[in-house]
């Protein structure tokens, strides 16, 4: 008897103290928020200056002692960040032979690099999505790079809400007014339209990325609507990776096949229709007019 009363005061107690403990957590956040909400917009840079030297010096150290060193002469140049198609074909010659014996290290590299990419919002991540295909294949570079772009997304977004407002208060304050205008129209489709938003060429991933946070967009629309959207990229850039490496020259490879721009267009069809047709349908909710009979009664 004693046992049985004793048990839920002591599950009560711990409920309490975990309450306690979540409504302190969120309490500290928001008191380091707000003290770097007193940054000036120079503070900020600097600060986020910094951030961004820490975490790209430490993934450059983890790709200069990981990957391979004993390279041919001829094939040292080639060991470089890719920015055009002939750098991806060079750099997947030399990492194939060596990701059969270090897989998970290769793998370590790429999503390290990818995700500090988006992150700071660099640009290159189209070429790492093509190198993706070329090293991993259509199977494991489709997933991989939809969360590495997710996830260094979200990584903005944080870096935004926490580091970003002095910054864009000052820069991008009337492109935001005007994007959350529109935000506030589709809250109840925020998911699609985000969505779509991703998709569309009017809007730069990388504002998104920033502006996110200040617009109110939850962080789980963020990464599963971020997810959503770089879909169609991903697989364009994912294919004509695995096209690439089967290629004996990278002259002969484009992105902007008429099969990818098709996919592209009929994605973004997919993602307008929830949105046009909670427009157009009625609230059922919604009490309607009366009718002249009734008005007159």
């Amino acid at each position: 008897m004693a046992n049985s009363e004793i048990t839920p005061l002591l599950s009560n107690a711990t409920a309490s103290s975990s309450r306690n403990n979540s409504s302190k957590k969120k309490d500290n956040e928001q008191g380091v928020r707000q003290h770097l909400l007193n940054f000036t917009p120079l503070q900020s840079f600097i600060t986020l200056l910094v951030l961004a030297v820490i975490v790209l010096g430490s993934v450059f150290l983890m790709i200069k002692y990981t990957l391979p060193k004993d390279l041919p002469e001829e094939q040292k140049p080639w060991l470089k960040f890719p920015r055009t198609a002939e750098d991806v074909q060079h750099l997947s010659i030399i990492l194939t032979t060596y990701l059969a014996n270090h897989y998970y290290q290769v793998l370590v590299c790429f999503i390290a690099t990818y995700v500090a990419m988006q992150a700071f919002a660099i640009p290159g991540s189209v070429m790492l999505s093509v190198l993706a295909g070329a090293l991993f294949g259509i199977w494991v570079g489709i997933p991989l790079v939809l969360f590495c772009a997710a996830f260094g997304a979200t990584c903005c977004y944080y870096i935004s809400y926490y580091l970003g407002h002095p910054i864009v208060e000052k820069h991008l304050k009337d492109r935001i007014a005007k994007l959350q205008v529109k935000i506030d129209k589709k809250r109840d489709q925020l998911f699609f339209y985000f969505a779509f938003l991703r998709v569309s060429p009017f809007i730069p991933n990388w504002f998104m990325n920033v502006a996110s946070p200040h617009l109110d967009i939850p962080v789980h629309i963020f990464f599963f609507g971020t997810l959503l959207g770089v879909l169609p990229n991903t697989l364009v850039t994912v294919q004509a990776g695995v096209t690439l490496a089967k290629l004996a020259s990278p002259d002969d490879f484009t992105l902007l096949t008429p099969q990818n721009i098709i996919m592209t267009i009929v994605i973004c069809i997919c993602l307008l229709i929830p949105i046009i047709l909670n427009r157009n349908a009625e609230d059922p909710m919604e009490d309607s007019e009366p009718s002249a009979g009734e008005q007159r009664v």
